[in-house]
C-alpha cells in the first residue's frame, strides 16, 4: 500500500509473485510472473505467446496512440469486428523485415511493393514474382477448384445499367483436363 486509502496499491499475490494496480479497490493492471501484462485481465497472455500486452473488457476494447494529447491511431474492437485506425489525414503502411510492403494512402488507394500508387488507381501491385523461369507476375489470382469447367476470372466493370461495359480475362479447366483462356 502506497497510503492508507488504497488510491494505488502494489501487492505480491504469495508464489505467483504478480504485481497488481488497483483503483476503487478493483484490480486494473497485472504484471505477471512471466512479465506478461493484462489490463482488465487476471490471466495476461490468453493465447500462451511469448510475452503478451492483453487488454480485455466485458464491451469494446481500444488501444489508442496520441500524439500531443490528440488520439492519432488505434486498433479497436467489439468483440466480433475490429479495426486498425489511422485517425490522421496520412497513411496506414505494414511493414515486414524493416521494409514497407503495403501502404494505404489517406484516399484509400492500395499500393502493395510501392508507396507512391498511381492517383488513376485504387490498387496499385509493383515487383516481380516467379512461377516460371523468366516469367515477371505482379498479381497471381488462382482458381479454389480444380473441378471441370470451373475457373477463375477477373470481372471489369465501367459505367452501370444500359450503358455499362463489362470485360473478363479469366482461365477454365475444361473436362478434359485442358486449360482454356477467356478475353471479352
Amino acid at each position: 500500500r502506497i497510503n492508507a486509502t488504497d488510491e494505488v496499491r502494489l501487492s505480491s499475490n504469495g508464489g505467483s509473485q504478480n504485481l497488481t494496480f488497483h483503483t476503487a479497490n478493483t484490480e486494473r493492471l497485472r504484471i505477471n510472473a512471466a512479465g506478461n501484462v493484462g489490463i482488465g485481465s487476471s490471466s495476461p497472455n490468453i493465447s500462451s505467446a511469448g510475452k503478451a500486452l492483453t487488454i480485455n473488457s466485458s464491451s469494446s476494447t481500444i488501444l489508442e496512440l496520441a500524439k500531443d494529447g490528440a488520439r492519432k491511431a488505434n486498433f479497436y474492437t467489439d468483440g466480433t469486428n475490429a479495426s486498425l485506425s489511422n485517425n490522421a489525414n496520412g497513411h496506414l503502411a505494414f511493414n515486414t523485415n524493416n521494409t514497407e510492403k503495403l501502404r494505404i494512402d489517406s484516399s484509400g488507394t492500395v499500393g502493395i511493393g510501392t508507396s507512391t500508387a498511381g492517383s488513376w488507381t485504387k490498387l496499385e501491385v509493383a515487383g516481380t514474382g516467379g512461377l516460371q523461369t523468366g516469367a515477371t507476375q505482379a498479381l497471381h489470382v488462382s482458381s479454389p477448384s480444380a473441378t471441370a469447367n470451373e475457373g477463375v476470372g477477373i470481372r471489369l466493370n465501367a459505367g452501370s445499367g444500359s450503358h455499362e461495359a463489362v470485360g473478363v480475362i479469366g482461365m477454365v479447366n475444361n473436362a478434359s483436363g485442358n486449360y482454356g483462356s477467356m478475353t471479352f
